[in-house]
C-alpha cells in the first residue's frame, strides 16, 4: 500500500508505504480525518509565521507594503482581509473532502480568496514546508494502523493527532 499525498503545488517526500498493514484496512476515513488536522495546523503556523515552515515569505515590494500599512496597519504577509488565511486553515472559504480511500483539504474554489490565492501562492506558496513537517503525516498514519491493528486493548497508540498543534500560540 503507498500513500502518496499530492498537493497543488506538489511537494516532494510526500510518499510513504504502510505495506504491513496493507491487508487489513479498507477504511481511511478516520486517517484522513487526522491529516485534515495536521494540515490545518500546518497552515495556522504557515500564515503564523508568513511562511516560516517555508524558509519564509518573500518581502512586500515597498510600494504594496507602505499601501497595506495605511490601509491595513499591522496585518502580516498572507493576510490583508482574512480571507486567504481563513480558507486554508479550516474557516470561511475552507474545503475539506472525506471519503473511505481518498481525501482533499484547502481552499474551495468558491472561496472569496480563490482568484487572489493563486496569485498569492506564485509569489509566496503556502503549501510548503521542510521535509520535516511532511513527517507529521507520516507518523500519524503509522500509529493509525498500527492502532487498528492491534486495537485499544493492545496498544498505546492513540487514534487522535500526536503532534498537529504543537507550539501553536
Amino acid at each position: 500500500m503507498k500513500f502518496d499525498l499530492q498537493t497543488d503545488p506538489p511537494l516532494e517526500g510526500m510518499t510513504f508505504a504502510l505495506d504491513r498493514f496493507a491487508d487489513k484496512l479498507s477504511d481511511f476515513s478516520q486517517l484522513f480525518d487526522g491529516f485534515g488536522e495536521i494540515f490545518r495546523s500546518l497552515m495556522v503556523r504557515q500564515f503564523g509565521s508568513e511562511g516560516g515552515l517555508a524558509g519564509g515569505w518573500a518581502a512586500l515590494s515597498l510600494a504594496y507594503a507602505a499601501w497595506k500599512e495605511e490601509h491595513y496597519p499591522g496585518r502580516p504577509i498572507g493576510v490583508l482581509t482574512g480571507a486567504l488565511r481563513a480558507s486554508m486553515t479550516g474557516a470561511k472559504g475552507y474545503s475539506e473532502m472525506i471519503g473511505r480511500d481518498e481525501a482533499s483539504f484547502g481552499m474551495d474554489t468558491s472561496s472569496a480568496a480563490a482568484e487572489y490565492g493563486s496569485y498569492f501562492s506564485e509569489r509566496r506558496p503556502v503549501i510548503k514546508w521542510a521535509r520535516e513537517r511532511s513527517r507529521e503525516f507520516q507518523r500519524y498514519a503509522h500509529q493509525w494502523a498500527a492502532f487498528q491493528i492491534v486495537g485499544p486493548g493492545g496498544s498505546n497508540l492513540p487514534p487522535n493527532v500526536p503532534s498537529a498543534f504543537e507550539g501553536l500560540a
